[in-house]
């Protein structure tokens, strides 16, 4: 098996084919791991969820981590990791009241909200995981948010035969 350094580009190729990677948030020492959905675009990763310990977390710690792979195959493997910041966008504003909950929840309101939405929604499905708990149906709830990972720093590798 032959292991190798990815470039830049084989890395940001990589985080444009894949769509669930590993989340990896820190707060009181203690880590926390969980899969998401996500996509990539303007040097960032875009994301989905509901309220819970995960937003919990990065909001009282920023700084994450996201794990994505590729394991298909006999043919070898590739990894990427990404560093960098949580950023919560901003929700839909609904001064009428007037707005459906799932309007209320996925409604673009500024460029970043709408670059989130563009790129998640370029697959189907893309809003259930981070929807849904364990249990239950789609919430209504108005607490979904949209949310950016800054890339500070990326690294991979590859292994072949």
């Amino acid at each position: 098996m032959n292991i190798k350094e990815m470039t830049r580009q084989e890395c940001v190729a990589l985080l444009k084919t894949q769509r669930i990677g590993r989340l990896a948030c820190v707060r009181d020492q203690k880590p926390y791991v969980v899969p998401v959905h996500f996509a990539f675009g303007e040097n960032s990763i875009f994301s989905f969820s509901l309220p819970g310990r995960k937003v919990d977390w990065m909001r009282a710690n920023p700084h994450v981590c996201l794990q994505v792979d590729d394991v298909g195959g006999v043919d070898g493997w590739r990894s990427v990791v990404v560093e960098g910041l949580f950023e919560e966008l901003s929700k839909a504003p609904d001064p009428d009241g007037c707005m459906t909950g799932v309007e209320r929840m996925i409604a673009p309101v500024d460029s970043d909200r709408r670059l989130a939405w563009s790129l998640l929604a370029k697959h189907g499905n893309w809003w259930e995981p981070g929807a849904l708990k364990p249990g239950d149906t789609l919430a209504l709830s108005g607490s979904h948010l949209f949310y950016r990972i800054r890339i500070e720093a990326m690294s991979g590798r590859q292994a072949s035969w």
